[in-house]
């Protein structure tokens, strides 16, 4: 019988890529992909450490997992494996920890690691966690499906050479590198010959990709993919808002209907001082700046935000400014995170914390005004045409999800349209359960 492996993945797009990539190279050595829900031979937990909240849900899947299917050779791979390895070898049930820069030869550590037996062996945990160098080069394994998404995430350049105060990140992922300009051209030709009609760029610190190896800027890539490949439609992840210049947008603008209309810009504070503090690259005119620009140029884009509420010291009237900067913005939602300790980063040892009622309640103002503009953007776009692409999710009641450009979910009836294609639809209301419902053509 073939060798049965089932992956769980959290955190960024980062890691859905990798997950992929992972998963393409195991079906090609034999094994067999199952989902998270049936008995495995090997699980494998592709993990994040943004949070002490994402760390606490790692271990808490490991345990869960174990108890279910407690046969299972348990794997724990991706950030928190590479930041915390002893403390991942801490949890009962985990037989292999490999870091980020081991999780490409995962077929290779399954392969020895089965060798011996299938059955959990109960001992401590094999542990491979490479350390970055300076001169580590972008990882470059090509993949062609992505399974369980309609949407392809193509990781295009990983590692951060910024030092904000409160970021594990540099430590989990290591230093800026990128994919060169032909190999990203080979991959999304790759992906776009197998069907994909969306594929959605990705990367730690996308907006500098290319500077490492003289290729700079991303909006050359952005050109480069509109002109030399066929793919319908091109998503940007996240993207530093200074990086988000006229060059970028005028790159993006002549793309036209093949560029997704959404943009998410961490502000992180609206504060100058909490911003001072994080070491954040930028003041809150800045933003302003940025967010107003990308909203002339493009009327109907969706524009996201993080924010990161109870940062240490942040005062009552500092949060009061992040407040005011959000509502007065033309944002579309929040990502609304609360600060925790993350080990070894200069906030951990920055004194006043913020007590956790406080971060709550705070975090509950935002988390509001979030829900409040995303029902004023995608409201103003009823009875209007967008362009969508039919995913794989239908409801209970025969209806499709198609996503649009602008990030905004409609449901389509099923029966008319198949997955995956781009189709024009029209938003016609707010159906029983108070999604957006449209009509094709």
């Amino acid at each position: 019988m073939r060798r049965t492996v089932a992956f769980r993945t959290l955190g960024c797009r980062l890691n859905q890529c990798e997950t992929a990539q992972m998963e393409e190279s195991l079906s090609n050595r034999g094994y067999r992909l199952v989902s998270w829900e049936e008995k495995a031979v090997v699980r494998v937990l592709n993990t994040c450490t943004v949070t002490g909240k994402t760390d606490r849900e790692c271990r808490r899947l490991v345990r869960k997992a174990k108890r279910k299917d407690p046969r299972a050779r348990m794997v724990v791979t991706g950030c928190y494996a590479q930041t915390a390895p002893a403390r991942v070898a801490e949890v009962e049930g985990v037989d292999l920890i490999l870091g980020n820069l081991d999780k490409a030869s995962l077929a290779d550590h399954l392969d020895r690691l089965l060798a011996a037996g299938t059955d959990s062996s109960g001992g401590e945990a094999d542990r491979f966690v490479t350390e970055y160098a300076a001169d580590t080069c972008f990882q470059n394994e090509v993949f062609t499906h992505f399974s369980g998404y309609t949407r392809a995430f193509l990781k295009v350049q990983n590692g951060c050479d910024s030092r904000c105060s409160y970021c594990v990140i540099p430590a989990a992922r290591g230093p800026s590198r990128s994919m060169p300009r032909k190999s990203v051209l080979r991959q999304v030709r790759l992906l776009e010959e197998e069907g994909y009609k969306e594929i959605v760029l990705t990367g730690i610190h996308l907006g500098v990709w290319g500077r490492d190896n003289d290729e700079a800027p991303l909006a050359r890539l952005v050109r480069a993919l509109c002109t030399e490949t066929g793919v319908e439609r091109l998503r940007l992840s996240s993207i530093e808002p200074m990086e988000v210049d006229s060059c970028l947008l005028e790159a993006l603008e002549d793309c036209g209907e093949r560029i997704a209309e959404h943009f998410h810009l961490p502000m992180q504070s609206g504060s100058d001082d909490v911003l001072r503090r994080m070491n954040r690259p930028y003041s809150s005119h800045d933003y302003r700046e940025r967010v107003e620009e990308v909203r002339s140029r493009f009327p109907d884009a969706a524009i996201g935000a993080d924010i990161i509420v109870g940062f240490p010291g942040e005062t009552e009237d500092e949060f009061q400014e992040t407040l005011e900067l959000a509502e007065s913005l033309p944002l579309t939602y929040l990502h609304v995170f609360s600060y925790s300790d993350r080990p070894g980063t200069r906030a951990a040892s920055m004194p006043s914390k913020v007590e956790p009622k406080v971060i709550r309640w705070r975090s509950g103002r935002l988390r509001a005004l979030s829900e409040e503009k995303r029902q004023t953007f995608e409201g103003a776009f009823l009875d209007r045409e967008l362009r969508a692409l039919t995913l794989k999710q239908q409801t209970a009641g025969g209806r499709r999800v198609a996503l649009a450009g602008n990030y905004m979910e409609v449901l389509v009836p099923a029966d008319e349209v198949e997955e995956n294609r781009i189709v024009a639809v029209r938003v016609t209301g707010r159906g029983p359960q108070g999604r957006w419902e449209a009509r094709c053509g």
